[in-house]
């Protein structure tokens, strides 16, 4: 057990028989104005210039300076004693009280009467106290401390302060809720805050109001300022599939850079999953989230949604994880593991802290990418590593694809690796020059001319079927022209050379002589940007700009039917193509101050159509790139090519601060009409309501869903939780959730309700606001 600090009267303290004497204790009593403020100096001069200064972080030169209705102070022993509304304070340090006796060589001090100590937010209240300045240490009866950055009340017999931010406490109430009758609160014995932030104890209850609700020989809980190892809430629930189930969490805080969360969880009718979550910062570009879930299940009913696709394993898991690293020479590596065992995971296990939800949602906050969608067979797990010079790219990646269904693994394809070198637009005198090595430009005169490049290696493997491995190299030629300050025009060549070397079971790879292609490609574009400001009724100045283009694409037409085919790559269609496009955007400038400026874009649009006389498929371009791992050739579902493609637009709209519209759309003219609609509205309010519309269509893809999240604020306290899900073309809910939110001054729960086509399921947790966590048994 630790020993509890020694006592100030263990210490040889001078004249401490005066502190309890009356007022005509002998010595230099001040009486009148002009002797209280000789006697303020004299202290003020031989007072310590080391106290506090630890917790405070004062400067060490600033004096301690002392107030009361009465002061004595005593030459020989450098003791004072002040009464009646005395005051020390130095800096962020003050100490007030009825009566104080302070002692100027030891530093040390006792105070009676309304003890109040502050110290930059934090308040220790009492009846009587003994405090060391210059060690930061003391005690106080009847104790009463508040700690302003962790929002923590705790009540105590007896308080010693025995550290910077480290505390002890006997017969102790520790809560963050607000006195006097708290909501909820913690009482225990021989208490500890460590100077970590973690509140340790034995023979602990946890009281709702003055009720106990259970009991723990031994006791501890995080405060919400530090990060500190211990059980967190546990997640409750219950389902008709799993039963009722608890999640368990418990948190390893390793080191200040890196984290461990260990869930577990138990469902009745599945048994029992274990999860963890391994997190690390190093820097801001180097960090990683890993998250790893397995059971063993027990559920008979292995047929999910209903849809014919049976599970076969009883063993289920999901491996999931991003990772960012800065390596030598700027090297930045990126890492993304997606590997599930089975198709229907994902769909089944979508809630919870660690749930497909949770789990994409804080991918993209850390990372700024996200998880496949949960439906995707195939699940990616990709190695990048990349590397940015003055005037080129290089990167290389490998990319392992799971195929979730087991018929298709042997054909799917693996890419072993992908190496890619791009170069940027760069003055072609430079490179003459460096070839000449010369430095002169007078050298040689050229027109404004610029060259770039991009050079690609990639391995494509496979267990089945075909693999090649193919270089592509294209080196381009451009230059700038200029007729009038209106028109900008760009002219470009390119040369596509691409080798391959394959191996597979196809008999006209095998007789092929000339696996090698050469494809030249001209691309002309012709631009302009027109421009206007204006100045609002307020006061604001406004800028609309208009970006028109007009590009023309040639690439003639060469069989390439003798080559293989795994991707977009392979199949380079002919070209005779115009693409005209139309870029508009409203800038608002709002002056902040004399020197600063907001700059916003509250307004964009965009429009683009293109006209080939070879034919172009409808709908996105991106469609026949879709399917490139199952090699399926990239066809239509209208069939038949057109002249004209869809005509594709968007625009971005954003109100107000807190409300951004953005709505696109593709519109067929050969009698399909609109063939795809998004559209996605999002509102954030100061208050904390949140509200998310959402709708696509795709006729291609046979997409119309609509979904629709809420989070509104229905009293002061309680919150209302709407998400839902529907699959318009069979007007079926594809998942519903409602929740509530009940948010008192110092805990919350919330409770939701969801179903989809399979699965009814009731969760709760409840929050101790300001403790995030317990441990104890």
């Amino acid at each position: 057990m630790r020993l509890k600090p020694r006592s100030f009267h263990d210490t040889n303290f001078y004249m401490i028989s005066y502190f309890f004497k009356s007022h005509d204790t002998p010595g230099c009593t001040a009486n009148s104005l002009a002797v209280w403020c000789i006697l303020l100096l004299c202290c003020l001069l031989f007072v310590s210039n080391e106290s506090f200064a630890e917790k405070t972080g004062e400067d060490k030169d600033v004096p301690w300076q002392i107030t009361a209705n009465q002061l004595t102070f005593f030459h020989e022993s450098q003791v004072v004693i002040a009464e009646g509304a005395v005051q020390v304070q130095r800096q962020n340090l003050k100490i007030t009280a009825d009566r104080m006796l302070f002692n100027n060589l030891t530093q040390k001090a006792l105070a009676r009467g309304a003890v109040v100590i502050e110290m930059e937010g934090d308040v220790l209240r009492g009846e009587e106290g003994e405090f060391d300045l210059k060690a930061s240490t003391g005690n106080i009866k009847n104790g009463n401390l508040f700690l302003h950055r962790n929002n923590v009340h705790m009540l105590a017999d007896h308080i010693w302060k025995i550290g910077t931010e480290e505390y002890m406490a006997d017969k102790a109430v520790i809560s963050t809720c607000p006195l006097p009758k708290q909501d909820w609160s913690f009482h225990c014995t021989d208490l500890h805050i460590t100077g970590e932030g973690q509140a340790v104890s034995k023979n602990a209850t946890f009281n709702v109001r003055d009720i106990p609700v259970f009991y723990s020989p031994w006791f501890a809980a995080p405060l919400n300022k530090y990060r500190t190892s211990g059980f967190l809430l546990p997640y409750f629930s219950s389902s008709n599939r799993s039963g009722f189930e608890i999640n368990v969490p418990y948190y390893w805080a390793i080191n200040d850079s890196m984290d461990a969360t260990f869930y577990q969880d138990i469902m009745s009718r599945r048994g029992w999953m274990e999860g963890i979550e391994f997190r690390y910062v190093i820097t801001p570009e180097s960090k990683g989230i890993l998250r790893y879930n397995t059971l063993i299940d027990r559920l008979n009913d292995t047929d999910f949604n209903h849809d014919g696709v049976t599970r076969t394993t009883e063993k289920r898991y999901w491996l999931r994880g991003k990772f960012d690293q800065e390596l030598i020479q700027d090297i930045q590596l990126k890492v993304d593991v997606d590997y599930a065992s089975d198709r229907d995971y994902l769909l089944e296990f979508d809630n919870g802290p660690m749930g497909f939800d949770a789990s994409n949602r804080a991918f993209k906050e850390v990372f700024g990418r996200s998880l496949v969608e949960r439906t995707d067979l195939i699940r990616p797990t990709t190695v990048q590593a990349t590397r940015l010079f003055e005037d080129q790219f290089l990167g290389a990646a490998l990319q392992y694809n799971q195929n979730l269904v087991a018929a298709n693994k042997p054909y799917t394809v693996q890419t072993l690796p992908l190496l890619l070198s791009q170069g940027y637009i760069t003055p072609l005198q430079s490179l003459l020059r460096f070839v000449t090595n010369s430095s002169s430009r007078q050298d040689t005169y050229l027109p404004d001319l610029y060259y770039n490049w991009t050079a690609s290696y990639v391995n494509y493997w496979r267990d089945r079927g075909d693999r090649y491995q193919r270089v592509d190299i294209e080196p381009g030629l451009l230059t700038h022209l200029a007729y009038n300050p209106y028109v900008q025009f760009m002219v470009g060549g390119f040369i596509d050379n691409t080798l391959y070397n394959t191996t597979g079971t196809q008999d006209e790879f095998k007789r092929a002589h000339d696996l090698n292609r050469t494809l030249a490609r001209l691309e002309i574009e012709a631009s302009s940007t027109l421009a206007r400001n204006f100045v609002g009724s307020g006061g604001e100045l406004w800028r609309n700009t208009i970006r028109p283009k007009l590009t023309y694409t040639y690439r003639p037409d060469k069989a390439q039917d003798n080559i293989p085919f795994i991707d977009e790559r392979d199949r380079l269609e002919p070209l005779d193509r115009f693409t005209w496009s139309v870029l508009s955007f409203l800038s608002k400038k709002t002056i902040v101050t004399e020197n600063r400026a907001n700059y916003t874009d509250p307004l964009r649009f965009y429009m683009e159509q293109s006209y080939d006389k070879n034919g172009i498929y409808p709908g996105p371009a991106a469609l026949q790139a879709k399917d490139i791992f199952e090699l399926i050739t990239p066809t239509s579902k209208y069939g038949k090519k057109h002249d004209l493609s869809d005509l594709y637009a968007e625009v971005e709209w954003r109100p107000l601060n807190f409300l951004s519209i953005r709505y696109d759309n593709t519109y067929n003219f050969y009698g399909y009409g609109f063939t795809t609609h998004e559209i996605w509205s999002n509102l954030n309010t100061e208050t904390g309501d949140k509200a998310a519309f959402g709708y696509r269509y795709n006729e291609m893809e046979d997409i119309d869903t609509l979904e629709l999240n809420l989070n509104v604020g229905l009293t002061e306290r309680w919150r209302g939780i709407y998400e839902t899900a529907w699959n318009m073309e069979n007007h079926k809910e594809v998942k519903t959730t409602y929740g509530l939110r009940y948010q008192a001054s110092c805990w919350a729960v919330t409770t939701k309700f969801r179903r989809d086509n399979d699965e009814y399921v009731f969760g709760f947790n409840i929050e101790l606001l300001g403790i995030s966590g317990f441990k104890g048994f």
